[in-house]
């Protein structure tokens, strides 16, 4: 018999993506979304002028090529303007800088420059970063469905890394930039992919091979923001006759014979439907609300073995200031290093967007300075209300005597300060230890290749989103909801469409 009805938990990109694509195949949908807005993660809050944007620091898919298929069908595309930036950061050591620019050939020369001990392995590290990247091979296929043709295209594109992948073996990008002797360079080579075990054979699998070419190419930063961008797609799935129930929590999953048949609210109420799409905290449903009952091996190990993002502390600035002129990403040495939850950070990064006139007024700056932190650190500050603010209040302080003294007069010119943490992640997302983007991509999870989508033993009930793979994204997130549609649409002998 064929399920017509789908409940989908949560308006982040995840779960519209999804409603969209069951819309599309005569699926009748309804999204229950704990806020008043959807986004999720990907969201912007304003201020006093001021718009402080999350997410969508840019967009792989931008152009051209399979993702860009994808948001089209989303509706993101229509009269959305893109900003291309020419360089990923500028890093200011306390005696050098590096321009982490777009062209090969400079940045190059630029690392040469600053050590020429370590021109062999910046040759190797530019050749990494601007050659032959895999988005010519990404599908939007679900894996299960994926056939030969599709195995022989990413044959075609993994061929010209064959010979990086046998050298690198199982050595992590860490272990990669340690080999540099210049300790500057190797700080500034760092940004590039600064998370633990990170694995080199990832480095081109996972697309940051070519990453230079796709920053000025085909990554561009949605102008308007991220808010501006998921309300469009919102709005395609409420044409296409989805409903979105704000400001409901889901407390439950109502099971029955081991079959997902509703949810129910924190009001109480009861919902049903032939089909519940979870895009919401993955843990929160696994685990506190089902109470691990429906494990098998993969997603134990999910969350007992995989390393989670790690969160942020992140403070926001309104500056009456024209940064326009300083590069968007501008990472800089402290000469004394700020202690932020317990450790110390030699370096500062702040993020501006006056590339994009919406983001402020006229000749001021809309800023941002990003911590990764402890979770347990924040978890355990939250219990005294009292210190937990002005621990924030000390880091805004910081941070703000760091600019002035980089900038000087940069703290009299703050107009606001926002200041998020972890459990600002989780009040308003869910998100397990108030992880950004899910799980890091390492050597020990690398290679798995299908979504975790559904749990053992519990019948119709699906999941997308950030919690189904390792760092999934904002394209990952949309994909895995139009994936999902895909193979439901196999399973009711349906034909899968992508238009309405």
């Amino acid at each position: 018999m064929k399920k017509n009805t789908i409940i989908i938990v949560g308006a982040g990109i995840a779960g519209l993506s999804t409603g969209c694509y069951a819309q599309m195949n005569g699926y009748h949908s309804t999204i229950f979304e704990m806020h008043a807005i959807p986004g999720g993660l990907c969201t912007a809050w304003k201020c006093k002028g001021y718009t402080f944007d999350l997410s969508m620091h840019f967009l792989v898919g931008s152009k051209s090529g399979a993702f860009h298929k994808m948001w089209q069908e989303l509706g993101m595309m229509e009269n959305q303007q893109f900003h291309y930036h020419d360089e990923i950061a500028y890093v200011e050591g306390l005696h050098k800088s590096l321009s982490l620019c777009a062209d090969p050939r400079r940045l190059l020369d630029q690392l040469v420059a600053l050590s020429p001990a370590d021109a062999k392995l910046s040759k190797e590290f530019v050749r990494l970063v601007s050659g032959r990247g895999m988005m010519g091979a990404a599908s939007l296929k679900p894996p299960e469905s994926s056939g030969m043709f599709d195995s022989l295209k990413m044959l075609l594109a993994v061929l010209p890394h064959l010979g990086m992948l046998r050298r690198y073996g199982n050595k992590t990008f860490e272990e990669f930039v340690q080999g540099f002797q210049d300790g500057f360079v190797r700080d500034a080579v760092r940004c590039f992919g600064d998370a633990p075990d990170w694995p080199m054979q990832g480095f081109p699998l996972s697309a940051m091979a070519g990453l230079i070419d796709a920053t000025v190419t085909d990554a561009g930063v949605p102008l308007g923001g991220s808010k501006k961008a998921v309300f469009k797609i919102a709005e395609k799935y409420q044409k296409l006759g989805g409903e979105i129930v704000y400001k409901q929590r889901v407390t439950d999953i109502i099971v029955e014979n081991d079959r997902a048949v509703g949810i129910r609210l924190e009001d109480g109420s009861e919902h049903r439907a032939d089909i519940v799409v979870w895009a919401g905290d993955g843990h929160t449903a696994i685990f506190d609300i089902l109470g691990g009952q429906y494990l098998d091996d993969k997603i134990r190990k999910m969350y007992e073995e995989w390393t989670v993002v790690q969160p942020l502390v992140h403070v926001s600035l309104g500056v009456a200031r024209d940064l326009s002129a300083q590069p968007h990403r501008f990472i800089f040495e402290l000469e004394e290093p700020l202690r932020i939850a317990g450790q110390e950070r030699r370096w500062l990064s702040l993020r501006h967007r006056c590339f994009d006139p919406s983001m402020a007024p006229p000749g001021k700056s809309a800023a941002e300075v990003w911590y990764p932190t402890s979770y347990a650190y924040w978890e355990e500050l939250a219990r005294d209300r009292t210190r937990y603010e002005e621990e924030k209040q000390r880091i805004a302080e910081a941070t703000i005597a760091a600019l002035d003294k980089r900038w000087p007069g940069f703290a009299a010119q703050i107009e606001v300060v926002d200041v998020a943490t972890p459990m600002t992640y989780v009040r308003y997302t869910g998100n397990w230890q108030g992880s950004p983007d899910g799980w890091y991509i390492t050597t020990g999870n690398m290679m798995e290749q299908t979504p975790a989508r559904s749990l053992a033993g519990l019948a119709d009930f699906y999941m997308v989103g950030q919690w189904t793979a390792p760092f999934a994204g904002t394209v990952i997130s949309a994909l895995s909801g139009r994936q999902l549609i895909e193979v439901l649409c196999k399973g009711d002998n349906r034909a899968f469409v992508t238009s309405e």
